[in-house]
């Protein structure tokens, strides 16, 4: 192994698999593929590929801290029915975020928001409360839309910035959760990703725990109730 290609990778757990697709659990800290605004030398796509032996086409995004189900397509075929099936509105795609502030019980976002081409395009997002832990608010989030941070961009509107979010959240906030109760990172984690297969004749659900890290860190602070996470 030459030092460029830097320390060994765990596998990758695999959710889902079959003969036109597969699901993986993205672990947090990776990009997906290569991306110009980054030197990362090393990616999702590349360590998936080495892993599964097969080449894969990625047909949606997660940020580089966010981490769950992630899904890939093993042919151009399949990649293009993939990417049509995910983007329906008939597609599930549910977050657990944990956010700064009381946030009501439930509440839902329409607000375009501008892409890197400068134009608008419409977003959704809906939100429920889970709980309030620390002066915090952990939702579970749905998109209807895949824009760009578009869950971050659109709670950030509602001044429930995202805890750990460098871009649009509070860099106060963030650093005191750092150093004083280990924030190991954004805490943006997909729960839930549910589509229809592009083969037909099937509904395909994957569900993906809170991570470990996150997991570990709300329940570290402060007055957390235990029980948190039963309703996640």
């Amino acid at each position: 192994m030459s030092l460029e290609e830097g320390p060994p990778h765990s596998p990758i757990d695999i959710l889902y698999q079959d003969d036109e697709l597969l699901v993986a659990d993205k672990p947090p800290g990776l990009l997906v593929h290569r991306s110009r605004e980054s030197s990362d030398r090393v990616f999702l796509l590349q360590l998936l590929r080495d892993q599964v032996g097969r080449y894969l086409y990625p047909v949606h995004r997660l940020d580089r801290a966010a981490s769950g189900p992630i899904a890939f397509a093993l042919s151009s075929e399949t990649a293009r029915a993939l990417q049509a099936s995910i983007t329906s509105p008939t597609a599930h795609k549910e977050y657990l975020v944990l956010v700064r502030g009381s946030a009501v019980d439930s509440g839902e976002i329409d607000r375009p928001l501008t892409g890197t081409n400068g134009k608008k395009k419409e977003a959704l997002t809906r939100f429920e409360k889970i709980g309030e832990v620390y002066r915090s608010s952990l939702l579970r989030v749905r998109i209807f839309s895949g824009r760009r941070h578009q869950i971050r961009r659109h709670l950030a509107h509602l001044s429930h910035q995202l805890i750990g979010d460098t871009t649009y959240g509070k860099g106060k906030i963030n650093r005191f959760l750092r150093e004083e109760h280990g924030l190991p990172r954004m805490f943006l984690h997909c729960a839930r990703l549910e589509f229809d297969h592009p083969g037909g004749g099937k509904r395909v659900e994957v569900r993906a725990p809170l991570a470990e890290d996150l997991r570990s860190f709300l329940l570290s602070l402060p007055g957390c109730p235990p029980d948190i996470l039963e309703e996640a």
